[in-house]
């Protein structure tokens, strides 16, 4: 080339490479490195100027790299960067400058330098359970970088290609999901690109596909997805029935697949098949491995139904499957909803006998939210068992809380249980002044259509002096259902 000059892009992976070798963490720090002038090696890594062969070379003997390796390794480089035809995200170093690639560079060099003559013809090893624990390793690598930098990692370093890590990203992808819906989606995604990057026989990885397939449409469903959602579940549903043989000693549980489709189905609103998936999850998981969650998950329909007593028998089965010590958030969950499940059912007295439980989870893991739901259903105890001044006073707390952070449905909810104490002693006043605030926020906060109605006919009720504790009853329970059914219908007559 021309005065012994550079052009290419493999220069600047080279520059890049270097300035990781040489530990430096600025341009300045290469330049002075290397006896060059720091606004000349900015251009070069700007790409805005074509790096010299001598500058180079000072670069490379200055980060302790052979010289007499500089042509391999940009032979190399250069071959890399055609086999890759434009797959490889290697030109985004220079606007992203991030960590991964440099590892990817690391670990391209050595394999492709420091090794030349090697070739690996061992046969692709045979899934085995034992992987798990190097992919619990390779996760905690991954942990800390961004979704670009997962991505890259996976896309240019063989051991991110491993069946087990792919089944423990999507692992982490479920366990985001109820708070972290993007995170959830993001890692579901990443799972799926491990799966079509696994080596292997086709029917195991079209196998390890369709699990992926169906944690995508579990990200896509928490992110209000569903169209998304449900052809994920399409691609993953084809992709299983050709794969079925192809499980080596079936290391993915089965459970998961009806599990996250009845996800979905109660999403639609199609709560008989959700069921169905449920039953068919619960027979399918092997030893008993998700049972806990599954069983979760059929109270969730239940309570969506109105249907307590079921609800409360799935919590009551699930109850000693979940370790409060490892799994904190969903014993709290649990036994959280089983309070409310017996409260409905008018156990007040049993669900006493199990606050203090519920109560000191709740303190264990410090969130007001939590903590504020502890004094509601509290609350809702107190009501039940005729102390009335008690259970006021732990409604108007829950109310400050739950206006304070703007949750709507939880305000009304907890507003209806206050009015309940106030009609059954005969104010009505402050009945119907309650029943106005509400309906301001509730206008305010442009909640659903149904939600808003069913609250209208009891603050109409309440200002003609004619709302009754009944149908106060019945609007909370529509609203504590309608929360997670926004197209359930109330129906103003009565049932």
């Amino acid at each position: 080339m021309k005065d012994g000059t550079k052009s290419g892009l493999e220069t600047k992976l080279a520059m890049v490479l270097f300035l990781h070798l040489g530990g430096w963490k600025t341009h300045a720090q290469l330049a002075e490195a290397a006896g060059l002038a720091r606004p000349q090696v900015s251009l070069y890594f700007e790409g805005k100027r074509a790096i010299p062969r001598d500058a180079l070379e000072k670069v490379a003997a200055a980060a302790g790299f052979p010289v007499y390796l500089l042509d391999p390794l940009l032979r190399e480089l250069r071959s890399f960067l055609a086999a890759a035809q434009g797959r490889s995200r290697a030109s985004r170093i220079f606007a992203d400058g991030d960590a991964a690639e440099l590892i990817v560079l690391v670990q391209m060099a050595t394999d492709l330098i420091l090794e030349p003559l090697h070739e690996d013809h061992t046969e692709i090893a045979r899934p085995v359970i034992e992987d798990r624990a190097a992919a619990g390793e390779l996760w905690n690598q991954l942990k800390g970088c961004t979704a670009a930098e997962r991505r890259m990692l996976v896309e240019e370093l063989d051991e991110y290609r491993s069946w087990a890590l792919c089944e423990r990203v999507a692992r982490e992808s479920i366990a985001a999901a109820p708070n972290q819906p993007r995170e959830a989606l993001e890692l579901a995604e990443l799972a799926l690109l491990i799966a079509e990057m696994v080596p292997g026989e086709p029917l195991w990885r079209w196998r390890l596909q369709r699990y992926a397939w169906a944690h995508v449409s579990n990200g896509r469903r928490v992110c209000n997805d569903l169209p998304g959602a449900e052809d994920a579940f399409a691609s993953a549903r084809s992709l299983w029935k050709a794969g079925a043989a192809g499980d080596p000693g079936l290391l993915l549980n089965p459970a998961w697949l009806p599990w996250i489709e009845a996800s979905l189905l109660r999403e639609q609103r199609r709560f008989a098949e959700a069921l169905k998936k449920i039953a068919e999850a619960l027979i399918l998981d092997r030893g008993g491995e998700l049972r806990g969650e599954i069983l979760l998950s059929k109270s969730a329909i239940f309570q969506i139904l109105g249907d307590p007593e079921r609800s409360a028998a799935a919590l009551s089965e699930a109850a000693p499957l979940i370790d409060p010590d490892r799994e904190p958030r969903n014993a709290f969950g649990l036994r959280f909803n089983f309070l409310v499940d017996l409260c409905f059912l008018d156990r007040f007295a049993e669900a006493e006998s199990r606050l203090l439980e519920v109560r000191e989870l709740a303190e264990r893991l410090g969130e007001e939210l939590d903590l504020t739901r502890v004094a509601w259903v509290t609350g809702k105890i107190a009501a039940g068992l005729g102390r009335t001044s008690e259970a006021e006073a732990a409604f108007e707390k829950c109310r400050r809380v739950f206006d304070r952070r703007e949750l709507t449905w939880d305000y009304a909810v907890v507003s209806l249980e206050l009015a309940l104490i106030l009609l059954e002693q005969g104010r009505t006043g402050e009945t119907r002044k309650l029943a106005e605030e509400m309906l301001e926020i509730f206008k305010a906060q442009e909640v659903e259509r149904e939600a808003l109605a069913a609250l209208k006919i009891f603050c109409d009720a309440a200002k003609r002096e004619t709302a009754t504790v009944e149908l106060a009853r019945r609007v909370v329970k529509f609203l504590y259902r309608a929360q997670h059914d926004p197209e359930l219908r109330f129906e103003a007559g009565g049932g």
